[in-house]
């Protein structure tokens, strides 16, 4: 059986750093994101009796095909999720994977957010378990065991929570608000497009070494009742404030771990001082997210999207940007790539 399924990256607005579980990816917090129409993964599963092994290829943005071996942890987790599926469905047939991101990998852009999600998707359908991938809450929690705690929050489409829980069961997907509930757009001006130094899995795993993260944890959750209030109200500004509070209280984390973790570059500095100047001075309502990478996403209302769009490419530091509208979340698609 060949099945394709396409998964959007998401942004977090309420950033998942730390663990609570290793063994199961349960995260420290519960986080808060919002899909990304411009930035996905497109992903082929065939499941057949003649497959004589696994195989797993991959294109990232502006490459060429490459094998996945299991040299990696990420090349490993996705070999043990194949193993997981195969299990589950009483399976002994193989499986050939091919998939490819539109967008760079490791760059702070949240490209196993779709990668892992897709694959989890098309793994489910191609060995029959379809009524997994259509209930999203178990969804979720496979996409969860494949290693990638963002893959969760693209289950569902628009504004989606991902619970901490206490385990297996309750550490899911919630949608909070559906793609067409609010016209925001993600600008990511992508200011270093090279895969990051440090993996989002090492800064998880250093980041209770940081004095600021006990302070993080205990502020966090009132920021998460604020946000979820504020998408529901729609109301931009303390939206706004905060996504930026946020993501500064994460990079603040990173910067005082043990070692340090220096995401941002010069580029990333000046965007977050530019989009104040913007609001204090003209009025004009963009604010900044940052995951970890050098590489700003800049949340604004659609009315302004060209306006912000514009300035942030006439920036010395910027490569180029990608235009995100909130999307609706993991799909099966019709287009094979093999």
């Amino acid at each position: 059986m060949k099945v394709t399924v396409q998964s959007p990256a998401n942004i977090g607005l309420i950033k998942y750093w730390g663990k609570a579980n290793n063994e199961l990816f349960i995260p420290a917090n519960t986080s808060i994101s919002m899909t990304m129409s411009g930035c996905v993964t497109k992903t082929t599963v065939e499941v057949a009796p003649d497959l004589k092994e696994d195989s797993v290829e991959v294109k990232f943005f502006g490459d060429q095909y490459k094998v996945l071996g299991k040299s990696s942890i990420k090349e490993r987790l996705i070999y043990d999720q194949i193993e997981r599926i195969r299990s589950m469905a009483e399976s002994s047939n193989c499986v050939r994977i091919m998939s490819e991101n539109n967008f760079p990998a490791d760059a702070g852009i949240a490209s196993s957010a779709s990668s892992f999600s897709a694959i989890t998707a098309g793994l489910l359908i191609a060995y029959g378990l379809n009524e997994i991938y259509e209930n999203k809450t178990e969804l979720s929690k496979y996409i969860r065991l494949c290693g990638s705690g963002s893959a969760v929050r693209s289950v569902y489409g628009g504004f989606v929570a991902f619970q901490k829980g206490e385990g297996h069961e309750d550490s899911i997907a919630i949608q909070l608000a559906n793609e067409d509930h609010w016209d925001l757009v993600d600008i990511v001006a992508v200011v270093d497009s090279e895969k990051k130094k440090v993996s989002s899995s090492r800064g998880h795993d250093l980041a209770a070494s940081s004095p600021f993260y006990s302070v993080r944890m205990k502020e966090i959750e009132k920021r998460i009742v604020g946000l979820k209030e504020a998408i529901q109200d729609k109301d931009f500004e303390s939206f706004g404030e905060i996504i930026e509070t946020d993501h500064i209280s994460m990079h603040c984390v990173t910067m005082t771990s043990k070692p340090p973790i220096f995401y941002w570059g010069p580029g990333t500095m000046r965007i977050i001082k530019d989009l104040q100047e913007w609001r204090e001075n003209e009025g004009l309502l963009a604010y900044s997210t940052i995951d970890a990478g050098a590489n700003v996403h800049v949340i604004c209302q659609k009315r302004d999207a060209e306006e912000v769009q514009k300035r942030l490419e006439a920036n010395e530091f910027v490569k180029w940007t990608i235009y995100n509208e909130v999307c609706e979340g993991v799909k099966q698609i019709n287009k094979h790539l093999f």
